[in-house]
């Protein structure tokens, strides 16, 4: 019962993959990272990133709610939050804002928000592009781009004996929100309800937490071998630092209210949560045993829950979700 068809998802990004790398090739530029986090192209020295990302659906529900200053900050923490998973440092943004008619007051809130991020996040705004189409938006789509330095010492890769660590998130974050409507919407549930004592206005408007200044923490320090952050396709993403050899096997805590309630408002199975949501841990670390207690102290003075999840065994690239419902996912 997804909102968004993740398996076309996955093939639309397959055929531009291999455009891209050909075109790379054939002029020549020394680009690496590609079907990562984030891909860098070699110039004068630096390995510079460039990555993009919008709010997505959400915006509809932060639109209704009035709450537009939200999309402006997880356009940006959304990117940032990606780049460094490859060892990137962000150092400037740019937004597009794409609206029906001229909205003085929204076009506010959104950059108020980007300008809040980017203070957070310690990163330039640079400015943005703001399009007024009447014939083509329906609503207003929030997108950033970020540039970063990538650090190439890092690799991003979790090894056999490594200790899988979860990171608390803020709720939803940014990704769902084509299922959470749907859902709320079959149901005729409003966005401003509150069901078994969750405030939906609240809690569907929750901001993306900034991860980004915690992990450069982590890996200027050496401290982690990989760091994947849950966001589209949510657990799947762990595919992405889980070499062929080894097998990530996770024990996952119990999420926040509001993820189950949204699986038993829509029905959905367990399988699928753990594949759109974060529920409840909106960033992945793999590090050595030894390393543990020094990443518990900084996680904890950046203001986030510490878990202890699991670890990375012997295995052929599968990553092994044990959930509080007894049931066992493999990706």
């Amino acid at each position: 019962m997804a909102g968004v068809d993740l398996d076309k998802h996955r093939s639309m990004h397959r055929f531009v993959l291999s455009l891209i790398e050909s075109l790379n090739k054939e002029l020549g530029f020394e680009v690496s990272g590609i079907g990562g986090y984030t891909a860098s192209v070699k110039y004068s020295g630096l390995n510079l990133s460039l990555h993009v990302d919008g709010v997505g659906t959400k915006t509809i529900v932060l639109q209704k709610l009035g709450k537009m200053r939200v999309a402006g900050w997880d356009c940006v923490a959304m990117n940032v939050n990606d780049v460094v998973c490859d060892g990137a440092k962000p150092i400037a943004v740019v937004d597009y804002i794409a609206m029906p008619k001229a909205d003085e007051e929204t076009f506010k809130d959104i950059v108020e928000g980007v300008v809040d991020a980017a203070r957070v996040a310690r990163i330039a705004v640079l400015g943005g592009e703001t399009a007024i189409l009447p014939d083509l938006a329906n609503g207003v789509d929030v997108v950033c781009t970020v540039l970063a330095v990538r650090d190439s010492s890092f690799s991003n890769t979790t090894h056999i004996g490594d200790v899988v660590i979860g990171v608390s998130s803020w709720g939803l974050h940014a990704n769902g929100y084509s299922l959470v409507r749907k859902v709320l919407e079959s149901r005729n549930i409003g966005y401003s309800s509150t069901i078994d004592g969750i405030n939906l206005a609240d809690e569907l408007a929750k901001p993306v937490a900034i991860y980004s200044n915690l992990v450069r923490d982590l890996i200027d320090q050496r401290l982690v071998t990989s760091v994947a952050h849950i966001t589209g396709g949510a657990f799947t993403k762990l595919k992405r630092v889980t070499p062929p050899n080894v097998n990530m096997v996770l024990d996952m805590p119990k999420p926040p209210k509001i993820f189950e309630a949204i699986m038993e408002l829509g029905n959905i199975s367990v399988d699928e949560m753990y594949r759109v949501f974060n529920m409840g841990v909106g960033l992945i670390l793999t590090a050595s045993k030894e390393n543990i207690h020094d990443i518990e102290n900084i996680i904890k003075s950046h203001n986030f829950e510490f878990y202890e999840l699991g670890r990375v065994v012997d295995g052929s690239g599968k990553v092994v979700l044990n959930t509080v419902y007894g049931k066992t996912i493999v990706f």
